[in-house]
């Protein structure tokens, strides 16, 4: 698990992405992790308070500390933070990578070379 940092209103939060930040989404926007496509901006602002509470469960961030003075600049924001939050997420679920195939032998094999 990584920490990261994400900045609202000038204060820096921690934020982590860990199961329990999936569980926080989950009661927070009171819909599974798993079938939205945080496309909605308070679906993704509900994932960077989870993140936030994941890292730090007393944290002092509310929903109107992200809403800042309800502006371009307060969108800004919450996209910065999500990305953050996003970032994490991709290390979180990190596929491994595949062995790269010898591509001199399989095109040997493919034109019935013999080595």
């Amino acid at each position: 698990m990584t920490k990261k940092e994400i900045t609202i209103n000038g204060k820096t939060y921690p934020v982590v992405f860990t199961i329990e930040t999936m569980m926080n989404f989950e009661e927070i926007a009171d819909k599974s992790f798993f079938e939205t496509d945080l496309k909605k901006l308070k679906d993704r602002m509900a994932l960077v308070i989870a993140a936030v509470i994941a890292a730090d469960e007393k944290t002092t961030l509310t929903v109107d500390d992200i809403r800042g003075s309800e502006d371009i600049e307060a969108i800004q924001q919450v996209m910065a933070a999500f990305n953050v939050v996003m970032e994490a997420s991709t290390e979180f679920f990190k596929i491994p990578s595949v062995e790269p195939k010898d591509t001199k032998q399989t095109n040997d094999q493919e034109e019935g070379v013999k080595n």
